[in-house]
């Protein structure tokens, strides 16, 4: 096991949380297009769709209206519950993994311990009030409601048939499907920032440990980002960029620097890079300084951190070494014997 495994790994968490929100999103658009098509059926005269007036008489949409709000409530604490419950996941899959390969590769017990569920939802509460999960999707849900609404009165004052009301929806309810599943990305991405540092702090009482900021692959990492890649964190774990500091991605308390940030963080022990195989030594100093003169190279030829760091990986291998291996599963086993 190395870090870029536990990152995808958790990456691959969080894309099942967006997985949820499509789908909630998907049959809210079905269910919108179903009601409209039902206005038409019922309200259409002689072929003629409608109007406004129609529909204003004896508050027919204003009723119609009302049952789409409390629907998408419904929804939206839906999609609330599922982030949370995924941020919860993440926490402590984080935890248990980035614990089990500093532990292994440090060759010493940390003392790591289960966190409670308390302490992880203490953990990962935002501190600012207006951007707790909730209250930023509640100011998503009644920016959805408004658009709705609008897009639904506009359509009918101009007149327009269905298929053009559908098509208001529909790109009323995409917008608002990207802003959730960004925010299911941040939030996830920061809940793994968080975990780690509670790791991170645990594993520094009884090893050196150090920092480096690792960017994605692609060109879409932000120049902020790309120019913060291969960069170490200072004597206190912070990094620094342009006046401003944090301890991972996703911990600046500045939007710019942290929505959809995809980025994360390398830790080092003792200097060297953790991996943790069977049958082999990624400890050993003479192939850690190899690796590390490889990643450098291939850092000044252009690529960023992550980039050299797996084409130096392929190419360096580690000596062969006889130890008792443990197993994730084994060593995550003693929490559980351990209620």
């Amino acid at each position: 096991m190395d870090q870029q495994e536990i990152q995808k790994k958790i990456d691959e968490l969080i894309t099942q949380s967006e997985t949820v929100i499509e789908e909630v999103f998907a049959r809210r658009l079905k269910e919108l297009l179903y009601m409209v098509s039902d206005i038409y059926r019922k309200y259409t005269v002689k072929g003629k769709d409608p109007s406004y007036t129609d529909l204003n008489k004896y508050n027919r949409l204003q009723k119609e209206l009302e049952l789409i709000k409390k629907t998408l409530n419904a929804d939206y604490r839906a999609v609330v519950k599922t982030l949370e419950s995924a941020q919860e996941t993440i926490y402590i899959q984080n935890y248990l993994m980035a614990a089990y390969l500093l532990e292994m590769t440090a060759e010493e017990d940390m003392g790591f311990s289960l966190p409670s569920m308390e302490t992880i939802q203490e953990a990962i509460l935002s501190p600012i009030e207006f951007l707790t999960l909730p209250k930023v999707m509640e100011n998503h849900r009644n920016e959805l409601i408004r658009r709705i609404h609008i897009e639904i009165t506009q359509g009918f004052i101009a007149g327009e048939g269905y298929a053009n009301i559908a098509q208001r929806l529909q790109k009323a309810l995409g917008f608002s499907q990207k802003k959730a599943r960004l925010v299911a990305r941040t939030e996830g991405g920061r809940t793994r920032s968080i975990s780690s540092e509670a790791v991170a702090e645990q594993a520094s009482k009884h090893t050196k440990l150090g920092k480096v900021w690792m960017s994605s692959l692609d060109l879409r990492v932000r120049m902020s980002h790309r120019a913060l890649d291969g960069k170490k964190a200072d004597a206190e774990g912070y990094f620094h960029y342009k006046g401003l500091k944090a301890k991972a991605p996703l911990l600046w308390g500045n939007a710019p620097m942290d929505i959809q940030c995809r980025c994360d963080v390398l830790y080092t022990v003792n200097g060297m890079l953790p991996q943790y195989r069977r049958g082999r030594n990624y400890m050993d100093e003479d192939y850690q300084k190899k690796l590390k003169e490889r990643v450098n190279k291939y850092m000044d030829e252009g690529k960023t951190f992550l980039q050299a760091f797996k084409k130096a990986d392929k190419e360096i291998k580690p000596p062969s070494k006889v130890f008792d291996y443990v197993t994730y599963d084994d060593w995550k086993d003693k929490f559980a014997t351990a209620k």
